[in-house]
């Protein structure tokens, strides 16, 4: 393929085919369990905390290997690592579903875990290595269905698997198509490698994962905790050090594994930024409703499942389509149409409630999916296209950790929020004069045909009343909490105001 052409060829499109199967992979079975963790529990007779690091251990492995990516794809060539990365991958899926007791999965999701940390920055380097900039738009346009989708339908997959069959066949799914994805790797991807990697930067290293790992822990088990107690004031102590460290051994350094001079390129910084600036925005309404849902109109998962699915067909359609536009006019103009499409879509939910019908719930997802497209694809092109061929493999695990790492801290803050939020407004609803006036006629004459004793009718409908309370609590501070995301979503027009109108094409 040619500078000059914009016709992608047959073997480039198996490329993306691939990478994007690969991708999906990976970042399916990092959700896809959540819904069987119950189930996880009662096989082994374990307790919450220690069935936590299930997820926990995979999330953590990941975080660790990410980083490796660049290093890794100059030393033995991207392919050979997103192959490699695959069979780690599934190696765990297979142990996984022999697991004979909690601690052997806890394993066998590490391993997992391991390989998928790996695997999306590894595509998204390869993607930039086999396109011109002038197309990339249009394949991360495709490749961001694989990495925005499996999130969405993780929990609707994981909800048909359990009704169906069992925990272990989730494990089952990922290791035959782990297998396939493999084959088609090792026989498609191309072992180019650097010909002189740099040594391995160690004190880099040590300092990068010992801030991520600690700041994970710390937003992880912050609200368990209590964000003032002694564990968690010492893991913010350590997170802080390690980051202030990090920096002062990174600086400057040609070969350092954190290459601070990309944040010195202004599209590839805005675009990390708004990565992490607009998390809230991107993973609110996927924490928030189906836990409204869920608490408030007490659906069941496959049906909450199938509820989520709108949006991910919206973005599944737009993203290719975001991803020519962008090719052509540039990311600017798409990723501030997205933004403030995505905080229509969230207003949209602030007055949602109890009676709330189904279409008020699901023609917002498809303003959501449509405007996650519209930002997601031209953030990911600009800030590759912005940075030298040399350092795309560090930029690709750059832009991967500022998804994460916002993702991860937006759904902690969302979490410790709504419980504040519901208590709050509890409190205030709680306060009225309406629980210590007489009952209405009308609710006396309704216990009564329902048998109740005189006697026992006011704690009866105090009682209504106050499940009554914690309904309208909860869907008060739902509503709350997606006009703050809505609101702050609106300020990332800021930022992204600030991208190249149109980026000039890098040449390699």
């Amino acid at each position: 393929m040619t500078e000059q052409t914009s016709v992608i060829s047959r073997e480039a499109k198996l490329v993306l085919f691939v990478v994007m199967i690969g991708t999906f992979l990976s970042v399916l079975d990092s959700v896809i369990l959540n819904i069987a963790l119950p189930y996880i529990i009662a096989t082994f007779s374990a307790d919450v905390q220690t069935a936590k690091w299930v997820m926990a251990g995979f999330m953590i492995a990941a975080t660790i290997s990410m980083p490796l990516t660049g290093w890794l794809g100059d030393r033995f060539s991207y392919g050979v690592l997103y192959t490699v990365s695959l069979v780690i991958f599934t190696g765990g899926a297979l142990l996984g579903f022999f697991a004979w007791s909690l601690d052997a999965l806890i394993v066998a999701r590490i391993i997992q875990g391991l390989g998928a940390g790996v695997v999306q920055p590894a595509s998204i380097a390869i993607l930039t290595a086999s396109f011109p900039p002038h197309v990339r738009g249009r394949v991360f346009g495709v490749w961001v269905i694989g990495w925005m989708t499996a999130p969405m339908l993780g929990p609707v997959t994981g909800g048909l698997i359990i009704e169906y069959f069992s925990w272990r066949t989730i494990f089952t799914m990922s290791t035959v198509l782990g297998l396939i994805a493999t084959l088609l790797a090792a026989t498609v991807l191309s072992r180019q490698r650097k010909e002189n990697p740099p040594p391995f930067d160690w004190p880099g290293y040590l300092a990068l994962t010992t801030f991520l790992v600690t700041a994970f822990l710390v937003i992880t088990y912050g609200e368990e905790e209590g964000w003032g107690s002694e564990i968690i004031v010492f893991g913010m102590f350590t997170s802080l050090t390690a980051f202030a460290i990090m920096l002062v051994v990174e600086w400057g350094k040609p070969d350092a594994i954190v290459p601070l001079r990309l944040f010195r390129i202004p599209d590839f910084s805005l675009a990390a930024f708004i990565t992490i600036y607009r998390a809230l925005g991107l993973f609110g309404p996927y924490f928030l409703l189906p836990l409204f849902l869920f608490q408030v109109q007490d659906r069941e998962s496959i049906s909450i499942g199938l509820m989520l699915m709108p949006g991910a067909v919206a973005m599944s359609v737009f993203s290719p389509i975001a991803g020519a536009f962008t090719d052509r006019f540039g990311g600017r103009g798409p990723a501030i149409v997205g933004i403030l499409a995505l905080a229509f879509s969230l207003f949209l939910y602030t007055d949602i409630d109890l009676l709330s019908p189904v279409w008020k719930l699901i023609y917002p997802q498809i303003i959501q999916g449509t405007a996650i497209a519209l930002v997601m694809t031209p953030l990911v092109t600009m800030g590759m296209n912005a940075v030298q061929h040399a350092d795309t493999g560090h930029a690709s695990w750059i832009l991967n950790l500022c998804q994460r790492g916002g993702g991860a801290f937006a759904i902690t803050i969302l979490g410790t929020l709504l419980h504040r939020q519901t208590i709050i407004q509890r409190d205030y609803l709680g306060s009225t004069a309406l629980l210590n006036e007489p009952p209405p006629a009308a609710m006396t004459d309704f216990s009564t045909l329902f048998g109740f004793a005189a006697v026992d009718q006011q704690s009866a409908m105090t009682a209504a009343s106050l499940q009554q309370i914690g309904q309208a609590a909860s869907s008060l501070a739902f509503n709350n909490l997606f006009f703050m995301i809505a609101a702050l979503t609106v300020t990332a027009v800021i930022p992204a105001y600030m991208l190249s109108k149109k980026q000039p094409p890098v040449i390699p």
